[in-house]
């Protein structure tokens, strides 16, 4: 079996389609839920243009979910591998949203000028090992998740942000503390969603909201409990993951 043998999938119950490597890195709940909680702060930003910057976009998923409820949305898919924006440019042009979404071929380490201060919005699924930790035999998952720089990588992605511009991660729970010092230098305005298993376990994922020279207190929401203990999927969830949109305010 090759490497890069590929898999044609699904988002949103069949509404958009996706080519992606059978062994590299998949679109999962972080992609769906980080794009749905995007969705959910733009339902009522639908009546003018709005520039958002996809990091490490890979093969395009969050950026697909945007731009499908979001026709005002100009996106920018941004990422350093050109096999996966190879497959994110095939995944433009098969669901038809090259007018909303471009892609780039760039490193967020060195991110060029005319990219700096340009974007309302910028999301962001990042890698998240340790450069130090166990490599994994299967090179494209290697890539896609072994991070160099964790505090490169977030406070560049807030210098692409215009001033009072929005970041939104998705982020392993456990490096929560190392993501909100980083982030206290260059924003404010911290709104922090836990995505909790279910109601017995831990949270294992956050989403993190922070604006560019926001000043507000930081805010903890209540997040969001994805199974039951039935081990189902609830029901918000479930809405949420086929419908894109997170509506949490």
């Amino acid at each position: 079996m090759s490497l890069y043998e590929k898999t044609f999938d699904n988002i949103l119950n069949g509404r958009i389609s996706i080519i992606q490597y059978k062994n590299g890195f998949r679109f999962g709940f972080d992609s769906v839920f980080l794009a749905s909680f995007v969705n959910g702060f733009l339902e009522n930003k639908k009546s003018r243009k709005i520039s958002i910057a996809d990091i490490g976009a890979g093969v395009g998923a969050v950026s697909l979910i945007i731009a499908f409820r979001n026709p005002n949305s100009e996106i920018l898919a941004i990422d350093n591998n050109s096999d996966y924006l190879k497959i994110a440019d095939e995944n433009i042009k098969n669901n038809n949203y090259q007018d909303r979404i471009k892609t780039i071929h760039a490193d967020i380490f060195n991110p060029c000028d005319k990219l700096i201060d340009s974007f309302d919005l910028v999301v962001s699924n990042p890698p998240f090992h340790k450069i130090g930790n166990n490599k994994s035999h299967n090179v494209l998952k290697d890539i896609a998740k072994r991070i160099i720089n964790f505090e490169k990588w977030i406070e560049n992605s807030v210098k692409l942000l215009k001033n009072k511009g929005i970041l939104f991660l998705i982020i392993p729970t456990d490096i929560l503390d190392q993501a909100i010092t980083i982030l206290a230098k260059k924003t404010g305005s911290l709104k922090i969603f836990p995505l909790w298993p279910n109601n017995k376990k831990f949270s294992k994922r956050v989403i993190i909201i922070a604006k560019k020279g926001g000043n507000s207190p930081t805010e903890l929401m209540r997040g969001l409990v994805l199974y039951n203990n039935l081990g189902k999927i609830t029901k918000k969830a479930k809405i949420s993951s086929e419908d894109g949109v997170f509506k949490f305010l």
